[in-house]
């Protein structure tokens, strides 16, 4: 095709964008559909047999979901579809889209039938393209000529953004667009750009953070209705399936809106005042997400044998890729900037119209890639210089005229899809990750940290009931000893120290700290911060107490650490505290993980009695996310009566594990693939290896550090300590994603396996790498915390768990049943506090259940709403509830529990 193209056409999942050009004297310009430039891919097959496109289809589908198909280029395979009663070819379909565009480019003044070029995904075979090809004959657009999608996006760097690739020089392009994600590598060749190898994920896209989103707010709605909620999600007339729709495209608009502010309304069908979604939340929810998007990336990377660091570029295209989280997340990960357009849902076609070059099915590569063939296509030089300032996107505009101008925003596509009628391998799938991913953002909101969409239903199911199943006959009593209300409605945390429960509550620019005794009357001392925090943690580590503001609006957005003396309230030190985490205690010195900027990264010893440093090491510059840790002390088991050298801190501030630390503190930088000894008492480093473990997957246990190997995605390797020389590796089987690495038993670390099949948790004794036992689970989120020889197991992304489990971490067993429906709280030294709801009004509940003796509590009732935080240690529960009343709850009737 020697003569320039006239019309680029990116058929997409979810979106179709074309781009046309007159002459050769005019720029490209892109299409408009009903005033957008992207037209939805979705179609309906109307009673009468006429196939509606776009915005149409869309508004259709709304009442009449059974004759509506969103997302026909992913059911290519199929064949026919079944819509309504009629069976309807899959081709019929995309020729009824490409027909729209070839209207329009009619009317643009641009011949369709003649140079035309078609994107598809670059792993599509012979059989998909020729059907594509036959589409498009149909379609009125002649004999079109195929380019390979991240051809077309890698031509979109060179000659529209006037990016440098040098002969042997690769790019990568990630594809994230509504219901898929695409991953190529291409490397450019004297003439031609090859594909080097492709991957991706077909149930994943921005539908699937649409999907999560939905739940997390539908849950909040559910809370509050549980019956406009249900008019939400299962609707049943045409009036409600229109507000479900409403609902979804609320939703959507809020999800771009967040990519540009901070906070972002949503207005319910059938409710006057609005939900609010904030960033943060945005990224709890996606953050799972994206961090396969990540994955697959890597995976890509490493079938095409190219290191990251050695990318040209990394191109992010699809309207996906708009969230910020997608571009720090690749970044911090794969140690490159990937180049992010005003609009990416346009580079595709900008590319493909733009590019010269035969049939990229009529040649075939010199060397064989991991999918199909990639033949190379014929390119031009690249044109420009590496200095060559990087032009923003050409906005979408009518066809002709002057040439453009950058944009002053993204566009807002097309009114998006209902949810839509996912295929049953998808809907798991879907189901999967929404209820693993929504439910801390529901904390959030609602008071408390908990986890899991299918516990929400149960307890919205548990509020017809009236009852729930409350376990096994309580032996105990759980009653209120104390309490203390708070003006303050901010953030608010709570910890047990000794005979005291210590609860801090934000608010009014401050934060007001009380000791409350297991005895009524006042507090014990009462302390005011400056401070005023969106979230807040408070810890006792020995005499004192530790506060941790994060974003404190008297401090200027900063995270604070405030210490005070825990005998008297009296305010030791404060100062900003960013992007710290602490490892370990050792006495009242802290290790401390430093997790900011590039030229701050540090693991230090400090004295948390005088705030002074005791050591410091700088490590090397990395960027590490959500999940990822860079230091952790080795640990062992804690046998009763025998405290190890280290506390760990509790997670989420109300969880605690067995094992303890020992003197022995692993730094893992992973930019280098190496592992650091350090001594816990002078820092010096004691030992050096090499350590190429995933940051987010691994854990130092029983002399060993273990975890998934950087280099091969389906090896899970353990390093001896003092050596780190390698002792054993335990390969996974294909497909294997590896989601937990903690200690289970004294000489075992529990592996959460998951894959398309199933999902199951497998222990593996660290001397040997053998694995002692396997426990098949429902979910893919399974977390666990260990309490002696017995684990308490549930589903728990974000650290608490729900539906509750007992089993034996020697032997993987079944011990006795927990009561249904329950919320993990808190946990610490083998005593268990169950969360769970009942009645109509709402009426949360609290017991104690110990794994030591097999006891429990009866249940204490906290409030109308889930309590904001809850902790327990020995004899005592602490409890903010959600309108800030400090609660001093004591234990009794139950034997001691084990020391430890």
């Amino acid at each position: 095709m020697d003569q320039p193209v006239r019309l680029a056409i990116d058929l997409g999942t979810t979106h179709t964008v074309a781009m046309v050009r007159r002459d050769t004297h005019q720029p490209a310009r892109t299409l408009l559909f009903d005033g957008s430039p992207l037209l939805a891919s979705a179609t309906h097959l109307g009673p009468d047999g006429t196939v509606h496109t776009g915005r149409d289809a869309v508004r259709l589908g709304g009442t009449d979901p059974q004759r509506y198909e969103p997302h026909p280029k992913r059911r290519i395979d199929d064949g026919t579809l079944l819509l309504g009663t009629d069976e309807v070819p899959v081709e019929r379909l995309l020729t009824a889209t490409l027909r729209r565009v070839a209207d329009e480019a009619r009317t643009a003044g641009v011949d369709p039938a003649a140079t035309t070029v078609l994107t598809c995904p670059a792993d599509w075979g012979q059989p998909r393209r020729t059907l594509l090809r036959t589409a498009a004959a149909h379609a009125g657009l002649g004999p079109v000529r195929l380019l390979d999608e991240p051809v077309a996006a890698a031509t979109y760097c060179a000659q529209v953004l006037h990016q440098q690739l040098p002969v042997g020089g690769a790019i990568g392009i990630f594809d994230f667009g509504g219901g898929t994600l695409d991953v190529a590598v291409v490397r450019r060749e004297p003439t031609a750009l090859r594909v080097l190898a492709t991957g991706g994920l077909d149930d994943l896209g921005g539908l699937d953070i649409d999907d999560a989103l939905v739940a997390h707010l539908g849950q909040l709605v559910a809370l509050r209705d549980p019956e406009q909620w249900r008019r939400l999600h299962h609707p049943d007339t045409p009036a409600e399936r229109r507000d479900r729709q409403t609902f979804w495209t609320e939703v959507r608009a809020a999800k771009e809106m967040l990519s540009r502010t901070a906070s972002a309304p949503v207005q319910v069908p059938g409710r006057d005042d609005p939900l609010h979604l904030t960033r943060d939340e945005l990224d709890r929810i996606a953050g799972p997400l994206v961090a396969r998007a990540v994955d697959e990336t890597r995976r890509t990377l490493d079938r095409a044998g190219v290191d990251a660091r050695h990318l040209t570029g990394l191109l992010l295209v699809g309207g996906s890729s708009r969230l910020p989280l997608v571009a720090s997340r690749l970044h911090a990960r794969l140690g490159i900037a990937p180049t992010v357009p005003e609009q990416p849902e346009l580079p595709v076609a900008y590319g493909a119209i733009h590019h010269t070059g035969p049939d990229t099915a009529t040649r075939h590569p010199a060397t064989p890639t991991s999918g199909p063939p990639h033949p190379p296509v014929s390119f031009p030089p690249t044109p420009g210089a590496a200095s060559a300032p990087t032009p923003p996107l050409p906005p979408p505009g009518p066809t002709g005229g002057q040439p453009p101008h950058p944009p002053a925003g993204p566009p807002r596509p097309t009114t998006p899809p209902p949810a839509p009628p996912a295929s049953p391998r998808r809907r798991r799938i879907r189901r999967l990750l929404v209820t693993s991913t929504t439910f801390l953002a529901v904390a959030g909101c609602v008071g408390t940290v908990v986890v899991g969409g299918e516990w929400l239903t149960n307890q919205i199911g548990a509020l017809n009931l009236g009852i729930l199943d409350a376990g096994p006959p309580a032996t105990g009593t759980l009653d209120q000893a104390n309490s203390h209300s708070s003006s303050r409605r901010g953030a608010a945390a709570v910890t047990v120290r000794g005979t005291d429960v210590i609860s801090a509550v934000a608010g009014n620019r401050s934060t007001e700290v009380i000791a409350l005794t297991a005895a009524t009357g006042p507090p014990r001392w009462t302390a005011t911060l400056p401070i005023e925090p969106r979230d807040l943690r408070i810890t006792a580590v020995e005499d004192l107490i530790v506060v941790d503001g994060e974003d404190s609006v008297t401090n200027g957005g900063e995270d604070v650490r405030a210490v005070l003396d825990g005998r008297n309230g009296r305010l030791l030190w404060q100062r900003p505290w960013p992007d710290r985490a602490d490892v370990a205690y050792y006495g009242t010195d802290a290790i401390v993980e430093t997790l900011g900027d590039s030229d701050e990264l540090a693991i230090s010893r400090v004295n948390l009695r005088t705030g002074r440093q005791v050591w410091n090491k700088s490590g090397e510059p990395d960027l590490l996310t959500i999940d990822e840790h860079r230091a952790e002390p080795v640990r062992q088991w804690r046998t009763p009566g025998t405290p190890a050298p280290g506390a760990l801190p509790a997670v989420a501030g109300s969880y605690h594990d067995t094992p303890g630390g020992t003197q022995t503190i692993v730094e893992l930088d992973s930019a280098n693939d190496r592992g650091y000894l350090l001594d816990a008492n002078t820092g010096k480093v004691r030992g050096s290896g090499k350590l190429p473990l995933e940051p987010d997957l691994w854990t130092a246990h029983d002399n060993t550090v273990i975890g998934k190997t950087t280099g091969d995605d389906h090896v899970l390797a353990a390093y001896d300590v003092p050596r780190l020389r390698q002792r054993w590796t335990v390969p996974l089987a294909a497909g294997d994603i590896v989601e937990r690495i903690k200690p289970c038993a004294p000489t075992r670390i529990c592996v959460a396996i998951t894959n398309s099949a199933e999902h199951r948790v497998v222990a593996i004794n660290t001397r040997s790498g053998k694995p002692d036992w396997t426990v098949p689970t429902e979910h893919s989120d399974e977390n666990w915390y260990a309490h002696g020889d017995t684990l308490v197991t549930g589903r728990g992304t974000f650290d608490s768990l729900s539906n509750p489990r007992l089993i034996s971490g020697t032997s993987g067993e079944a011990r006795r049943k927990l009561p249904e429906r329950a919320n993990l709280e808190a946990a610490a030294d083998g005593r268990l506090v169950l969360g769970t709801v009942t009645g109509s009004p709402t009426r949360w509940h609290l017991q104690v259940e110990d794994t030591t003796t097999d006891e429990g509590t009866d249940r204490f009732a906290v409030g109308d709403k889930v309590p904001e935080q809850v902790a327990i240690a020995g004899n005592l529960v602490g409890v903010v509830t959600a309108d800030r009343r400090t609660l001093v709850l004591n234990i009794s009737g139950l034997r001691t529990a084990a020391p430890g």
